[in-house]
């Protein structure tokens, strides 16, 4: 690079302009530097929005397999069952209704509410499972 000397006797680089070439180079170079320092930049400091979605999403996922986990306890129940092979099994309903049928008959309803909807029925008369329904 060329120098110029100054009345002063400083000596400073010289006004020549470099060619467009070398500018780009310049340019290029000084663009892909700022590129990197930003994308480190939000690499050390994710969104929260970004953050916010992909907690959502695995608190989705986690409730999903709850969900699918007791589905598959209450698909494994079988006709006949006591209520107490079947709390064993599935655990406690959310819900219980008990009704009289006309023969004299108790009947209970159990109702399985998952995380994110109804997950099923169950029907006992005189304390055996006599109907199963499953969402």
């Amino acid at each position: 690079m060329e120098r110029r000397e100054t009345r002063t006797g400083l000596s400073l680089p010289s006004t020549r302009s470099r060619p467009p070439g070398e500018l780009v180079i310049g340019l290029r170079a000084t663009l892909l530097a700022l590129a990197a320092l930003v994308a480190i930049g939000c690499a050390l400091h994710p969104d929260p929005r970004v953050q916010a979605a992909q907690d959502f999403k695995s608190t989705v996922f986690d409730l999903i397999g709850q969900d699918e986990a007791q589905t598959r306890r209450l698909n494994a129940l079988r006709l006949g069952m006591s209520d107490q092979e079947v709390l064993d099994a599935a655990g406690s309903p959310a819900r219980r209704e008990t009704h009289t049928t006309d023969a004299g008959q108790s009947r209970e309803t159990w109702v399985y509410n998952g995380q994110l909807s109804l997950l099923g029925t169950l029907t006992f008369e005189d304390g055996r499972l006599v109907q199963i329904q499953t969402n």
